[in-house]
C-alpha cells in the first residue's frame, strides 16, 4: 500500500504528469529517430547490402573502408558540386523575392488577403504536382516555348531543355525557387510586420526615406529571423530531393543533374549497395552540422 501511495503521490505531482503525458510522444520519436540512426551507423561499418542473402544484423563489420572509399569517389564529390549550386543560386533568390514581395505587402492595397492567399498557394502544393507540372511546362511543346519563347524568338527559339544538362538543372532551380519563395516571403513578411510602428514613425520624423528605413531600421531589427530563415531553407535547399527525381531523374545522361539526395536514394535503392549508402549519409549529415553549427554561431549570447 505504502508503495502504490508513493507512486499516485508522484503521478499528482505536476512534474511528474507532465513527464507522464509526453512519455508516448518521446517513446515514438525516439523509436522513429534514434532507431534507425543507429541502425545507419552500424550499417556503415559493415559490407552488406540487400541481396546479400543475409539479415543485415549478420553482416560482417569491415570498419572505415566504406568512408574511404566516400573520400575517393568522383560521383560524390560531383553530386556535392551540384547540390552547392543549386543551394548557392537558388538561396539567394528566394531571399531577394521573398524580401521584394514582403516589402511590397507591408503597404495596404486592394485585395491584399486575396493576393496573400494566392501568394502562398505554392508552397501548400504537393512536390508531386509541383515537379510534373513543371516538367510538362519545359517540354519542347510545353508552354514556356509555345507561348513565351516561339512568340518572341520565333521556332529557332525553342529549347529543348531537357536534353541539356544546364538547361535542365535550370529548369530545376526554377521549380524550386517557384514553390519555396513563398516560405521566405511569410517569413520576412510577418518579421517586418512585428517592427514596432513607433521607431518607423521615429524614423519618418527625422527625413528617412523609405529605403533608408528598411536598411537601417526594419531589416537590422529582424537580423537574426533572417538568420534563421536562410539556414532552414539553405538546409532544406541542400536536402533536395522531389523536384529532381521527378523532372530529371539525374538525367539527362546518366547523372548530369544528379543532387546529393539522389545519390545516395540510387545507392541504396537501385544499386542495393545499402553500406555505402549509409556511410555517405553520416558523412553528409556530419558536413551538415558543422556548417549549421558555424552559422549560427552569430546568434548565441555571449554571457557579460
Amino acid at each position: 500500500m505504502k508503495t502504490i501511495d508513493r507512486l499516485t503521490q508522484w503521478i499528482g505531482k505536476t512534474e511528474s504528469f507532465k513527464k507522464l503525458s509526453t512519455l508516448p510522444l518521446n517513446f515514438v520519436l525516439n523509436f522513429v529517430l534514434i532507431v534507425p540512426f543507429a541502425i545507419m551507423i552500424f550499417l556503415s561499418f559493415t559490407k552488406w547490402e540487400l541481396l546479400s542473402g543475409y539479415d543485415w544484423w549478420h553482416a560482417p563489420v569491415v570498419g572505415v573502408p566504406r568512408f574511404i572509399e566516400a573520400f575517393g569517389d568522383a560521383r560524390l564529390l560531383w553530386a556535392l558540386i551540384r547540390t552547392t549550386i543549386f543551394v548557392a543560386v537558388v538561396l539567394p533568390l528566394e531571399f531577394l523575392l521573398g524580401l521584394g514581395m514582403a516589402l511590397l505587402f507591408l503597404g495596404d492595397f486592394r485585395g491584399k488577403k486575396a493576393f496573400t492567399s494566392v501568394v502562398m498557394y505554392p508552397m501548400m502544393m504537393p512536390w508531386v504536382v509541383v515537379g510534373l507540372g513543371f516538367y510538362l511546362m519545359f517540354q519542347y511543346y510545353g508552354p514556356v516555348n509555345l507561348l513565351l519563347l516561339k512568340p518572341m524568338f520565333g521556332e529557332g527559339g525553342m529549347i529543348d531543355w531537357f536534353t541539356n544538362p544546364v538547361l535542365a538543372f535550370a529548369a530545376v532551380m526554377i521549380a524550386d525557387i517557384w514553390q519555396w519563395t513563398p516560405l521566405m516571403f511569410l517569413i520576412i513578411y510577418a518579421g517586418l510586420a512585428a517592427v514596432p510602428t513607433r521607431l518607423i514613425e521615429a524614423a519618418q520624423v527625422l527625413g528617412a526615406s523609405s529605403a533608408r528605413i528598411v536598411r537601417t531600421v526594419r531589416l537590422p531589427l529582424i537580423k537574426p529571423l533572417l538568420v534563421v530563415a536562410l539556414i532552414i531553407r539553405g538546409l532544406e535547399a541542400f536536402k533536395v530531393f522531389d523536384i529532381v527525381y521527378i523532372m530529371t531523374r539525374g538525367g539527362p545522361g546518366v547523372n548530369s543533374t544528379e543532387v546529393v539526395s539522389l545519390y545516395v536514394y540510387n545507392l541504396a535503392i537501385v544499386y542495393h549497395n545499402t553500406s555505402y549508402a549509409c556511410a555517405v549519409s553520416l558523412l553528409i549529415m556530419v558536413a551538415i552540422a558543422l556548417v549549421t553549427r558555424l552559422a549560427i554561431r552569430p546568434l548565441e549570447v555571449k554571457p557579460e
